[in-house]
């Protein structure tokens, strides 16, 4: 048995009427008679009798009514006490991110968080840089690499990809097949004595360091550059492929694998309001999991 098939049979047990019950219940009849069915296999009894006024529950079906009725009284009773736990959870949570990740995949999906918590303010700092979390600048931070020093716990985000794009309405004529048929294209890459973190520097794992160069801080402005057609560069999967225009080249020469690492303060980590905000950031990039790998 399942929570599922229970609720079906009790929407039917409560109506009678397959076609309003399924409706209430936003379920086609069709399915709804099969998982009723499926219930009285697996209880091995006859939960109804087909009368000329719908379908009237038999002693055990009535009997099985009284224990799932009980049981969504204590569902119902443990929804609204979690509820308003959410409900008065509050302060500030003030979380640094690259700027990357920050615009194009947190950003977005704040106002869900929100929603569940509305007495916690989040301060989200999305810059090309980080918040130190050791001199308490912020109170949680997605970071680049695993931190190594101060009383920080530290948990695995996700991986994620990086492959070399350009725009479509460069390559429509042909695809480059080598990286030397690359050799006419500007690169647009962050600005070498910039960069703020040492897992940016992948020019330097390929061999596009020869071209000539277009150059920010900003990823969101390199973003920008490629879509309007400045030439070719490397971007995180997560940014590039989120929207159409950009497309992939030399993928099987050029893939680079990088990690978000989640930070927090030792002794506060534990606090209700960060474990609410872990909980719901890690399910969130669970459930995109495809946005950021293969």
């Amino acid at each position: 048995m399942n929570w599922d098939d229970m609720r079906l049979f009790l929407g039917l047990a409560r109506n009678g009427r397959v076609a309003i019950a399924a409706k209430g219940l936003k379920v086609d009849p069709t399915t709804l008679i099969r998982r009723v069915k499926k219930l009285e296999d697996s209880l091995n009894c006859n939960l109804f009798e087909l009368t000329k006024k719908g379908y009237v529950l038999t002693s055990q079906g009535s009997e099985l009514v009284r224990y799932i009725e009980k049981a969504e009284h204590y569902f119902l009773e443990a929804q609204n006490e979690l509820s308003d736990e959410r409900s008065h959870l509050a302060g500030t949570i003030r979380v640094s991110v690259s700027e990357g990740f920050g615009s194009w995949f947190l950003a977005p999906l704040l106002p869900d968080f929100k929603a569940q918590y509305p007495g916690i303010c989040i301060e989200l700092v999305a810059t090309s840089g980080f918040l130190n979390l050791n001199k308490r600048e912020a109170d949680m931070a997605i970071l680049l690499e695993k931190p190594s020093k101060g009383l920080l716990v530290t948990q695995k985000l996700t991986d994620y990809e990086l492959y070399l794009y350009t725009h479509e309405t460069l390559v429509q004529s042909a695809k480059p097949k080598s990286l030397h048929d690359l050799r006419h294209f500007n690169l647009v890459s962050y600005v070498p004595d910039l960069v703020y973190a040492p897992q940016l520097k992948f020019i330097e794992e390929t061999a596009l360091s020869q071209l000539s160069a277009l150059r920010s801080t900003s990823i969101n402005a390199q973003h920008q550059m490629l879509v309007n057609g400045a030439g070719v560069g490397i971007l995180p999967k997560f940014i590039a492929e989120h929207q159409a225009g950009l497309v992939r080249l030399l993928q099987q020469d050029i893939h680079i694998k990088r990690t978000f690492w989640l930070a927090s303060h030792k002794e506060t980590y534990t606090q209700a309001k960060f474990q609410a905000f872990s909980s719901w950031l890690l399910e969130k990039v669970q459930f995109n999991r495809s946005r950021f790998v293969e």
